[in-house]
């Protein structure tokens, strides 16, 4: 695959919704480890990625940056080498929880990763919603770079 920038995560606004999409140089079975493994899970997304139960549909976990935010996450569905979906909320899940879709395509031996976190909830005018969501999409955009990092790391 050739060597390229892969584009920032973009913003919906109407939708609440932010969306990346972004090329891996690895096989899908390596980006796959890195969204269901927890231990690699922690080296892309926040510090701590625990779900005591694992990766599987119905699975209750958490994510934790140090120093900063702890999210409860839920495993929604687990599709092998295909899609991986979970909702999370800072503290504890609630009607205030976001849907992160995640989903894998193989490209010319690498891998197409389509991420899509929806139903963050905003408050505020359309100026503070926007600029949440462009926070949270600055922040996707740190995370999926850090993963193509790791999972091309584990390939080579």
């Amino acid at each position: 695959m050739p060597e390229f920038e892969n584009p920032p995560a973009t913003v919906d606004v109407p939708a609440s919704r932010v969306t990346r999409i972004v090329a891996v140089d690895a096989p899908v079975a390596t980006v796959w480890r890195c969204l269901v493994e927890p231990d690699l899970l922690a080296q892309w997304l926040g510090d701590i990625a625990a779900f005591p139960d694992g990766v599987v549909p119905g699975a209750m976990g958490r994510f934790a940056w140090t120093g900063e935010v702890v999210l409860a996450a839920r495993i929604q569905e687990v599709v092998p080498q295909a899609r991986f979906c979970f909702e999370w909320a800072e503290g504890i899940l609630s009607g205030r929880a976001s849907t992160v879709e995640i989903t894998l395509a193989e490209i010319d031996g690498g891998t197409q990763m389509h991420l899509v976190e929806s139903d963050f909830p905003l408050e505020g005018d359309d100026a503070t919603r926007r600029g949440a969501l462009r926070s949270l999409a600055a922040g996707w955009t740190v995370e999926l770079d850090e993963l193509v990092d790791l999972a091309e790391s584990l390939d080579a």
